[in-house]
């Protein structure tokens, strides 16, 4: 039975490097070649979704009175948030 699932496995990782070849020889000359072409547009493109994403939180929040009262809350939570994310972060990496 080890045999059979040890077998299984090799296949399996042999398909998954194939598969991570070749799409990073297809997507990468894309992905290179369309930065190259477009900097500017890109990087306004990014500002733009970053400043829209931290402005609308910022309107979400202000919209509800009980967060709105007490920015001292909104503060921690976030804080909490990151000290969740990194905590994540370390077990899964």
């Amino acid at each position: 039975m080890k045999d059979v699932y040890t077998e299984i496995n090799g296949v399996a990782k042999k398909v998954e490097q194939v598969v991570v070849d070749q799409t990073g020889r297809v997507i990468d000359p894309v992905r290179n070649s369309l930065f190259k072409r477009f900097p500017v547009s890109l990087t306004f493109l990014v500002t733009f979704g970053a400043t829209a994403t931290f402005y609308g939180t910022e309107r979400l929040i202000s919209e509800i009175d009980w967060l709105n009262e007490r920015p001292f809350l909104i503060l921690l939570s976030g804080v909490a948030a990151l000290a969740f994310t990194g905590k994540l972060y370390q077990k899964l990496g």
